[in-house]
Order: C-alpha cells, then sequence, then structure tokens
C-alpha cells in the first residue's frame, strides 16, 4: 500500500484524487494548503505527493523543489488544468515525476501511479 498526500486548496479535486487513490488501494492524507503539506511531509513519509500547480500559500513547482531536496524517494505529481506545454526538463528539474491533467480520470491516474510507483 501506498501512503500518499493530495494538497490542494479545491475541495472538490481533493475528494475526486483521493477517491481514485483509495481506490488503487492508498492511503490518503490530505493538506488543503501548501503549509499544512509541509507540516505533514515534515512529520511522516509519504511514497507520493500530488499537488496543484497553483495551490494557496505557494506554488506546486515550490512544494515539488523542498520535496525533491528534503525527501529522498518521494515522487511528486503536479495536477493542473493548464492545457499548454509543460517543458519535461524543467519539471525534471524541480523534481517533478509527472502531470496529472484536469478534469482527472481514473485511468490517467492509475496509469501514472502504476509507471511510477510499481
Amino acid at each position: 500500500m501506498f501512503h500518499v498526500l493530495v494538497i490542494d486548496d479545491d475541495a472538490d479535486l481533493r475528494e475526486t484524487l483521493r477517491k481514485n487513490l483509495v481506490r488503487l488501494g492508498c492511503e490518503v492524507t490530505i493538506a488543503d494548503t501548501a503549509e499544512c503539506g509541509l507540516d505533514r511531509l515534515r512529520a511522516d513519509k509519504f511514497d507520493a505527493v500530488f499537488a496543484a500547480l497553483c495551490v494557496r500559500d505557494m506554488g506546486g513547482r515550490s512544494i515539488a523543489r523542498w520535496v525533491k531536496d528534503q525527501l529522498n524517494g518521494t515522487k511528486f505529481f503536479i495536477v493542473t488544468s493548464w492545457k499548454g506545454d509543460l517543458e519535461p526538463n524543467l519539471l525534471k528539474l524541480d523534481g517533478i515525476h509527472d502531470v496529472i491533467h484536469k478534469p482527472v480520470n481514473f485511468c490517467e491516474i492509475r496509469d501514472k501511479v502504476l509507471e511510477h510507483l510499481g
């Protein structure tokens, strides 16, 4: 079972992600702000983090850089409705392993969890 943290200030999106990840057998912890998410990351070990590209207090890329610098082995996924190009090399530099696009769908989450977490 994977321990996953979801960081997003949109309650509906948090719940959608939670339901999909639980369906995959993940144990899910929720944070509604970046600050709350960082507190949880400091207190517990997570296999993966799903965070909004734009989240209250701090952008998702900043959270990803913190995770990359502080936590070894935690996979990081950005959740966004941005339809433009997200440069893969820049994402990798920030410590972002993959992008989940809104509207969120189970198949995309399942495929990316399997790809990155096994």
